[in-house]
């Protein structure tokens, strides 16, 4: 996507003093989250109920999957029950300048997989172990964009280990808590800097309880704490005689996350399902940044530089509704939407690496049982939506146009 007619924002002409500050504001840009969905989560690869958009997820007990929403769930499964889901997602960003500088895009495909096991120790205790990709994608917009000093190609992978135990307290009670093992690699591009390689383990934990009022009525509440990464990567400046740049020290982290679900069985062969979600993005007002320069004789720069981004997210509500109705004695169908709020409105304080704005969810899918196996296929697409930008980085680079964005999902989950 390109205009012809238009002046590429890739090599500008600066004066020295300007670029060295413009590598540093580039690695600082560089170091955020290059992810969509509710700011850095893509939360399909651990979804239990496939087809739904995850409504009901935090009371589904035929997937052992449920137990990553809400550990409670386990109590509710049986003696045994083990999950894999596998999908694959199309993720497609297109951006398009108001200022008359090029246009960009970035498409990706890439697979996914997560695995759950539950088991019964004794009558009342259960213990079950999940491991699934909790967020992460990777862009390339190339060199030839209006944000190309900002962004080039970026990839940000966030995997979790989340053991677990339920405990029984009657038919109709349960509770249950686990910990958060997670583990983050990132690394990045611009036409300024080079960022190596990082990676990074964190712990968190998370808890919930669900409640049985009926065979046809339940009700689930789980909580999700913070997970934060601590990432110190190497980096090289590409513009040579300005600055040296060695290195940065961020963060990157995952917010608290409260799900509230229910499951209403309005007949026989029909489940109605919800979810509402709460994740605390507002905690994510400011990303903090030491970077290390060995020498920027223009501007006479220090050894480390402390530095922050600008955020101001808000917290952003998800709400989730679903159906799962049985055809006959060999299939279910099922469908479902969502809706997130968007973290950030305000277009002066958007960024190019996540763009975020309200989201829709829609998803339909299909059951079956053979030969002892639970077989469950769905589809899913979001609607990323329209984001304006209208970002001024210390009066040297100018980014003002629009993102449009979306992702295709496809899966299989099976259960045994």
């Amino acid at each position: 996507m390109r205009n012809q007619n238009s002046k590429s924002a890739a090599h500008p002409s600066f004066s020295p003093s300007k670029l060295c500050t413009l590598s540093t504001l580039a690695l600082a840009i560089a170091m955020a989250a290059p992810v969509q969905a509710s700011g850095i989560l893509l939360q399909e690869a651990v979804v239990a109920n496939a087809g739904t958009t995850g409504a009901g997820d935090g009371v589904h007990t035929r997937s052992a999957a449920a137990m990553w929403t809400n550990p409670a769930t386990m109590s509710f499964m049986g003696e045994s029950k083990t999950t894999i889901n596998a999908l694959g997602f199309d993720l497609k960003l297109a951006y398009e300048d108001l200022e008359g500088s090029d246009n960009g895009s970035t498409q990706s495909y890439q697979p996914s997989l997560a695995a759950f096991h539950t088991r019964q120790l004794n009558e009342d205790v259960f213990f079950g172990v999940g491991f699934g990709a909790a967020g992460g994608s990777s862009l390339d917009y190339g060199p030839s964009w209006a944000a190309s000093g900002l962004l080039e190609s970026t990839t940000l992978m966030m995997l979790q280990i989340n053991p677990a135990l339920s405990f029984k307290v009657n038919d109709q009670w349960s509770w249950g808590m686990g910990a958060q093992i997670n583990y983050v690699t990132f690394e990045q591009e611009t036409s300024a800097l080079s960022i190596d390689q990082e990676s990074d383990w964190a712990l968190g934990f998370n808890m919930g309880v669900m409640y049985r009022h009926s065979e046809d009525l339940d009700f689930g509440f789980s909580f999700r704490s913070k997970v934060e990464h601590d990432l110190n990567a190497d980096a090289s400046s590409k513009i040579s005689d300005v600055s040296r740049i060695t290195g940065v020290n961020t963060e990157v982290a995952m917010p608290a996350i409260i799900d509230l679900s229910a499951r209403w069985g309005v007949q026989n062969d029909l489940d109605l399902l919800a979810s509402f979600q709460w994740h605390r993005w507002s905690e994510w007002d400011k990303l903090p940044l030491d970077i290390k320069v060995d020498n920027c004789p223009t501007v006479g720069c220090n050894a480390e530089l402390n530095q922050s981004i600008q955020r101001d997210w808000s917290d952003v509500w998800k709400l989730a509704f679903g159906a799962d109705y049985r055809l006959n004695s060999d299939w279910r169908l099922k469908a479902g939407v969502s809706y997130e709020s968007s973290p950030q409105n305000d277009a002066s304080l958007q960024w190019v690496d996540v763009p975020v704005g309200e989201q829709w969810r829609y998803s339909v899918g299909a059951a079956t049982h053979w030969n002892g196996y639970d077989f469950d296929m769905f589809y899913e697409y979001a609607d990323l939506g329209t984001t304006d930008i209208d970002r001024q980085v210390a009066g040297i680079v100018s980014v003002k146009g629009q993102f449009d964005g979306r992702i295709h999902f496809i899966g299989l989950n099976v259960t045994f």
